[in-house]
């Protein structure tokens, strides 16, 4: 059955879902009459939509943005039983030759799924081609690899896995801001397809993303440290970020202290982190001591102290725990 149900936070690779999908269905030309899209439309137009019959001059692609039908908000659209009945009716009727997209897209960082509770929900999973567009975290470069290789191939570069890593530190996990860079470094290094560490460092600019903090801060390199949390300053409160801060920290001290005497499996149980993480921690602690991890999570707590006194400015405290090499 021609029916699909996109959802998750990465709006970028559902961006791109769409247009191979589009392109899968109409071709390269197609009529105005052969595509549509409906944001969030009231019951009627929504049922009218999903028993559209096929046009006699091809395929019809129509996708219906949905988010107030599946997610718990005070904006959700509330159905009663009969018309519950009859969207399901209807999900489950769609004729061939119609392509019917659910759009469910999460506002990133907001954590949300479709609510599975729902009978409209249920009846999606059992008959739709279900797929789900996660965000990714910056630690989560394992997942990221695979999706940046393809978007290099897509431009015709090359890019090795150190220079991954690297631009996600200096980025983010944005897939958007990522493929955005890779369109700068292609340009950068032509006629080369190469793209090195070097190229990264000269090209790349530091995202929003609060995950690539800790690895910052650990490396020393303040000055994107400070670009990053400018940046995230003005979407999140500064106590976010000192709080944020002071969970990585607390957690890469225990990880270096217990690591001496513990596998990682034993130190994931205990600091309830994932093990994939807690192995890559203690590989990234291998050269800094635990002398200097204690320094940064003083540091954060004198400076957390000022800062909720009232007694220095937000962008002052960051730099005081990055800047005072003694505690």
């Amino acid at each position: 059955m021609p029916l699909y149900f996109f959802w998750g936070e990465e709006d970028y690779l559902i961006e791109k879902e769409l247009k191979a999908l589009k392109k899968k269905v109409l071709g390269d030309k197609f009529d105005a009459l052969n595509f549509r899209v409906l944001d969030n439309p009231d019951f009627l137009t929504f049922d009218e939509t999903l028993r559209t019959s096929p046009m006699f001059f091809g395929d019809v692609l129509y996708v219906i943005k949905c988010d107030k039908y599946f997610l718990e908000s005070k904006n959700k659209i509330r159905l009663d039983d009969k018309q519950n009945d009859i969207l399901c009716e209807s999900l489950s009727r769609i004729a061939d030759r119609v392509n019917i997209v659910l759009l469910c897209l999460i506002p990133r960082g907001e954590k949300k799924k479709p609510d599975s509770r729902k009978k409209i929900y249920k009846t999606v999973a059992k008959v739709a081609d279900v797929k789900e567009f996660p965000s990714y975290k910056v630690y989560e470069d394992y997942k990221i690899a695979p999706v940046l290789k393809n978007l290099a191939k897509e431009k015709d570069i090359l890019i090795p896995n150190d220079v991954i890593t690297l631009l996600i530190q200096y980025c983010g996990s944005s897939i958007r801001n990522l493929d955005a860079q890779l369109e700068k470094l292609k340009l950068y290094c032509y006629p080369q397809k190469q793209i090195n560490v070097d190229m990264v460092k000269e090209v790349c600019f530091a995202g929003d993303d609060i995950f690539s903090l800790p690895d910052l801060i650990l490396q020393k390199d303040y000055t994107k440290a400070l670009e990053q949390i400018s940046k995230i300053l003005e979407k999140s409160h500064c106590l976010e970020i000192m709080a944020f801060l002071q969970t990585s920290f607390t957690n890469l001290l225990k990880i270096k202290v217990f690591s001496k005497d513990m596998s990682a499996s034993d130190i994931s149980r205990k600091i309830n982190q994932h093990e994939f993480v807690v192995k890559k921690n203690i590989d990234k602690l291998k050269n800094i001591n635990a002398d200097e991890l204690l320094r940064i999570k003083l540091n954060l707590t004198e400076a957390e102290y000022l800062l909720k006194s009232g007694q220095i400015e937000p962008m002052n405290a960051f730099c005081k725990i990055f800047l005072k090499e003694k505690v």
